[in-house]
């Protein structure tokens, strides 16, 4: 079989295709992960997700070929979200924490590390907040998000001939992040209209903002963004997704597949196995990351939809024991590869406990079994 472009191998791959051989990638690396990782041999000059890619021979994440790629300084591309940013400024300061107010809400962040910050506040209480602090920097084509790191980032992007990308919040993911999840949970009962407006402005901006993305570059998928699952199953019940996100999704992904995106992803931690019923309605064609620890096993949902392609499914947790905790591990992935549409991968960040040399053998194994699965 010729050698493929890796946007080829990728998309094939979630075709169910054959392919020349199965991308080798994972979800990328804590930051604390690289600097422990550089005292136990990484080069100094490995200092990027990226760069630990190359480092190790694997493959870029898809997750990195996004027009609007969230890199370990920051944004990179294509600002999204609310632009410009809402105003922020520094309300308290503790030796390990920093607390910032304004349109952000209130938020505290750890100073040393990438912990989930700690919010206290969200931007959006009531419906004339949204209209005040939302609405007027939802707009999808202004092209001043394009920042200028973005024409270095696209070419290198399409000079090696990979598949091209966008994140796109969710219909849960999104309005979490304006209300917080509680608040998201109780105006689903009590203020359902604010919730229909939040999702009617978030679509159209989306379509906005693919349209100005496109001007550009054409996109070959796209990953929604939700992490609404924990892990006993979906934070909402089917009742209310199909009332409050399903009509959004269909909008939006049928306007997606006319513009000509190959690919819809929804990426959800926690258990999503029941939560697969509906992202499969909605348009779906693939989920990740498959967060094992939480019971989203790639085997019970290769069951309820074979035709899903899945991303994931490795126990990171397993790395940062030994070998045979590996081996085990990966033994489970030969009946998922012989099916197709499945790229072995963490099931999330490569954790600061996980020793380097950890790392390199899972690689290597990992390597080493995918061949066998060229299909």
């Amino acid at each position: 079989m010729r050698t493929m472009t890796p946007g080829e191998r990728f998309i094939r791959c979630l075709n169910f295709e054959s392919v020349d051989r199965i991308p080798v990638m994972d979800f990328g690396y804590w930051r604390e992960t690289i600097d422990a990782w550089h005292k136990q041999g990484l080069p100094a000059e490995v200092d990027s997700t990226e760069e630990v890619e190359r480092y190790f021979g694997c493959d870029r994440g898809f997750e990195t070929n996004l027009v609007n790629y969230w890199g370990d300084n920051g944004p990179v591309g294509i600002e999204w979200r609310a632009w410009p940013r809402w105003t922020k400024e520094v309300i308290s300061e503790t030796e390990d924490t920093i607390t910032y107010g304004g349109e952000v809400g209130i938020i505290t962040e750890n100073k040393h590390s990438e912990s989930i910050p700690f919010q206290s506040r969200y931007p959006v209480e009531t419906m004339e907040d949204f209209e005040r602090i939302v609405v007027p920097r939802l707009n999808g084509k202004d092209k001043t998000r394009v920042t200028p790191s973005f024409a270095p980032m696209l070419q290198r992007v399409h000079d090696e001939k990979q598949a091209v990308g966008a994140w796109i919040d969710g219909f849960f993911a999104w309005p979490r992040e304006l209300l917080g999840p509680e608040n998201l949970l109780i105006s689903y009962y009590d203020d359902p209209d604010l919730i229909h407006a939040i999702q009617r402005n978030h679509t159209d901006f989306v379509k906005d903002w693919v349209d100005m993305v496109w001007e550009v570059t054409p996109l070959d998928y796209v990953c929604f963004f939700e992490d609404m699952a924990y892990n006993h199953g979906c934070f909402i019940s089917p009742k209310t997704f199909d009332e409050f996100l399903m009509p959004y999704y269909h909008e939006l992904v049928a306007y997606l597949r006319a513009k000509g995106v190959k690919k819809v992803l929804v990426d959800s931690d926690g258990n999503s196995v029941q939560l697969t019923d509906k992202l499969v309605e909605a348009g779906a064609d693939g989920h990740y990351p498959l967060e094992i620890n939480s019971g989203a096993f790639p085997e019970e949902i290769r069951k309820r939809h074979p035709k899903l392609a899945l991303i994931g499914g490795i126990n990171k947790l397993a790395l940062a024991q030994d070998r045979a905790a590996i081996d085990k591990e990966l033994s489970k992935l030969p009946p998922l590869l012989e099916q197709g549409g499945y790229i072995p991968s963490l099931d999330h960040r490569v954790q600061p406990d996980v020793p380097m040399v950890n790392y390199r053998y899972y690689i290597e194994k990992k390597r080493e079994i995918m061949e066998k699965y060229c299909y």
